[in-house]
């Protein structure tokens, strides 16, 4: 293993530059040591390291440095030589705390929202946002590495990765770029970020905000990234060999909205043809980056909060809500980081297990081809502007009646019983119900003048 890089990273805060080198010190310390350094341990100091950094609070106390994220029990006990006090709890934050009698609960409590936080996990004006259910203590707005759980291990996890020996028997584990050898990851590849390049970013021309908002979190985090036309999503992750310049693209593909455009897309529906696509895009983890508050979205706070509420739960996405352009530039930052640490732990144990990462040029064709739409996509999408029609309502009817033809056509042999025909569509299927069948047939085959909502 390489020895430790220098320090890179300036403060952000003047008084936490000591914090800093003293923690990087004790890391090159601990190194020299007769016994030697494991490696899980010096990407531990290293996470630290970052996280002091990019504090915008003052570390002065052992247990302000407890609440670092990234920062546990092992690596307190190292620096408490470091500080003039400390607190008699310095132990992680936890939900299970002690009531106002001064008493502890009988046993533990599940983290569960309050009463403010609405189903989607969306806070009141003055809550701090909570990334998910996942985060080991609640946090503000990406305040903090997301590090991502694997190999049954889990910190403050932004992703619920497999456990090792999942790993190791499932092939619906992330992929993995090729390794040629005995090559570590970081010799073999940098990772990059990938921006879109119609992301609008502030006022200004949209290139122009994409390029500062890339440059900001290049220098900020230290990571690569850079802006092109995406074919799919507003940020993706690829690795570049440095050698052969390959470019592959990592399982991690972000949909960035914010609060206006999210309640726009919801009103006519372009979300779901858009979540559609990133589902069917090939990669595994899909973000659904929320920014801004929904309760300042007129007349759409409820919809926006159901919409982020069953994209979690129902389709597979991972939910990150920021505040603003400065949270979520720092949102894209850790998140670059965390999936450098995955694939540098995981790289040398899991490539042979893996599936292979697509090429650059293979992910982009894939794209190009789910552009293409069917006839049946193109009706499935007009059924759902239909009051009570779902995705999945229409994905059923579409089953059965793959055109808006072959449908009017099995209402006309109906001709004269419209009981019958408004209840035709619930019958052939569980999933469709009594509302949805009848708006579906006054459309087709009525006057469409008395759509229920």
């Amino acid at each position: 293993m390489a020895p430790p890089a220098t320090m890179q990273l300036k403060a952000r805060l003047p008084e936490n530059e000591e914090v800093a080198r003293a923690l990087h010190e004790k890391r090159l310390a601990m190194r020299e040591q007769p016994a030697g350094f494991k490696e899980h341990l010096d990407r531990t100091f290293g996470k630290a390291y970052r996280n002091v950094c990019a504090s915008t609070e003052p570390i002065r106390t052992l247990k302000d440095f407890s609440k670092i994220n990234g920062v546990g029990p092992w690596l307190i006990r190292c620096m408490k030589g470091f500080f003039a006090e400390s607190s008699k709890d310095l132990s992680p934050t936890k939900c299970n705390v002690a009531g106002e009698n001064g008493k502890k609960p009988r046993g533990p409590k599940r983290c569960v929202p309050k009463k403010n936080n609405a189903a989607s996990g969306f806070p009141g004006k003055e809550t701090p946002v909570e990334l998910n259910c996942q985060i080991a203590q609640p946090l503000p707005p990406c305040q903090g590495t997301f590090e991502l759980q694997s190999s049954g291990k889990t910190d403050s996890v932004g992703f619920n990765m497999p456990d090792k020996d999942t790993v190791l028997v499932d092939h619906s584990i992330l992929a993995m770029p090729p390794r040629q050898s005995s090559e570590e990851f970081l010799e073999a590849y940098e990772v990059v970020l990938i921006l879109d390049d119609r992301e609008n970013f502030g006022p200004r021309s949209r290139k122009v905000a994409s390029r500062k908002f890339a440059d900001n979190i290049s220098s900020q985090f230290n990571v690569s990234v850079e802006v092109k036309r995406l074919p799919i999503g507003d940020g993706i992750w690829i690795v570049r060999h440095r050698k052969f310049l390959t470019e592959y693209v990592l399982d991690f593909i972000v949909e960035r909205k914010n609060i206006a455009d999210l309640g726009s897309s919801i009103r006519d529906n372009r979300y779901k043809d858009q979540k559609s696509r990133l589902q069917n895009c090939g990669l595994r983890k899909l973000i659904y980056l929320v920014e801004g508050d929904p309760n300042t979205a007129n007349g759409s706070v409820a919809s926006i909060k159901t919409a982020c509420f069953t994209t979690e739960l129902s389709e597979g996405f991972d939910v990150l809500r920021t505040s603003g352009y400065a949270d979520t530039q720092r949102t894209y930052g850790y998140l670059t980081q965390s999936i450098i640490d995955y694939y540098s732990t995981n790289f040398c144990i899991l490539s042979k297990s893996a599936s292979i990462c697509p090429t650059y040029d293979e992910f982009e064709e894939k794209c190009r081809n789910l552009q293409k739409k069917t006839v049946s996509q193109i009706f499935a999408l007009q059924l759902m502007q239909v009051p009570q029609v779902t995705e999945k309502v229409a994905l059923a009817v579409i089953e059965f009646y793959p055109t808006l033809f072959s449908l009017a056509r099995a209402y006309s042999m109906l001709e004269g019983d419209t009981r019958a025909q408004e209840e035709m569509l619930k019958n052939k299927s569980k999933v469709i119900n009594a509302g949805a069948s009848r708006n579906i047939f006054k459309l087709v085959w009525g006057d469409g003048c008395s759509l229920q909502a």
